[in-house]
């Protein structure tokens, strides 16, 4: 039997699961998202949304881009603090509006 590796430290503690999206249901699909990013490029300017199979691109205008992979990691990039609740109603009508068209 061979003596523990000393290097390698004390294993560390699981992740703990992600919190469920509450929103993440009216998301799915990539022409959901394709509207969701489009009704944000209508409303916030100095930004470019957009969409990819796991969430969207967002590009400023000086060059910074991130991702986002939730409804709220999108609203907290581009929208303050007090206009994120009409922005999320905003992107899930234009994604429920979407639903019919495939």
């Amino acid at each position: 039997m061979s003596a523990p590796n000393p290097w390698l430290g004390r294993p560390r503690a699981p992740r703990p699961p992600p919190a469920p999206d509450p929103d993440a249901v009216r998301l799915v699909g990539l022409p959901r998202r394709r509207a969701a990013a489009r009704a944000v490029n209508d409303v916030v300017r100095g930004v470019d949304v957009r969409a990819f199979g796991d969430g969207w691109t967002v590009s400023f205008l000086s060059g910074y881009y991130t991702l986002c992979h939730t409804l709220d990691q999108l609203l907290d990039a581009v929208a303050p603090p007090g206009e994120r609740e009409l922005l999320r109603a905003t992107v899930l009508a234009a994604a429920d509006g979407s639903a019919g068209r495939g």
